[in-house]
């Protein structure tokens, strides 16, 4: 792991970053690679309150709308008040991640992590308390991970105990995406829990596969790079497709083979 905290107090490891920044209340890490700049982790120097300690993220990072709703969430439901924030230690693109020490994380979040399911403690990583609502935003501790020692392995071992509990994965997890697995207490935990849907029955299953490959008249949209790249960050459709009956199955089916003529 990049950060250990114990007792409140953040010690390094060992860090895979290129750029250190000194801001007024933290110091920043950001990463370079193929020429682009990232950020990687960012750390509070003296942690107050949770509500001071947004405040400083802030000042330091200038994430104006990210922080801003964080704030409004704090504020608004008087909820995790007794917390502080010791770091940010990762970013999607509707959820902010905050290192809150003894081994614990808040997420802020413009996206339900459960508006599909129930929490399933055989893949999710372990959460602590429930979910928290406030005016379209979500609030929700879980336990921290190790996310810097993960390789395809773990991914093929969640996805594995996902499909064992009857779930498979989202279009925001593919094979690859090592960044939704992370380790905690030497077990494979899947980090982001809208990436678990649940699978659907053989019928569905085999006739959705029947189309992708049979159908012969496809139509393609072709989008411009720089298009994709400015759009601002969209919410991935994760909600459950319905069973097929039998007679729906068989009328797919049939429209693929009328599409071979």
């Amino acid at each position: 792991m990049i950060l250990d905290i114990k007792n409140n107090t953040i010690n390094f490891q060992s860090l895979n970053w290129n750029e250190k920044i000194n801001h007024p209340n933290g110091i920043e890490y950001r990463l370079q690679a193929d020429g682009e700049d990232y950020f990687y982790r960012y750390t509070i120097n003296k942690p107050n309150g949770i509500i001071s300690d947004l405040k400083q993220c802030k000042k330091d990072l200038g994430w104006i709308t990210r922080i801003n709703e964080a704030l409004e969430f704090i504020k608004g439901s008087r909820k995790f008040l007794d917390e502080k924030i010791y770091g940010i230690i990762g970013t999607g693109g509707f959820t902010t991640v905050f290192d809150i020490g003894d081994d614990r994380v808040l997420k802020i979040s413009k996206e339900n992590p459960f508006e599909y399911r129930k929490f399933n403690p055989k893949f999710d990583i372990p959460l602590i308390g429930g979910v928290e609502h406030y005016k379209g935003i979500y609030g929700y501790i879980q336990k921290k991970a190790d996310t810097e020692n993960v390789g395809l392995k773990n991914v093929c071992a969640v996805k594995r105990k996902m499909k064992r509990a009857g779930y498979t994965s989202s279009r925001d997890f593919g094979t690859h995406r090592i960044d939704q697995v992370g380790v905690y207490k030497g077990k494979s935990f899947l980090l982001d829990s809208r990436c678990a849907v649940k699978r659907n029955n053989f019928i569905t299953r085999f006739t959705r596969r029947f189309e992708e490959i049979f159908t012969l008249k496809r139509v393609w949209q072709a989008k411009r790079m720089e298009d994709v790249m400015d759009n601002p960050p969209m919410h991935m459709d994760e909600k459950p497709l319905p069973n097929y009956t039998l007679k729906e199955a068989f009328m797919r089916i049939k429209k693929v083979i009328k599409s071979w003529k």
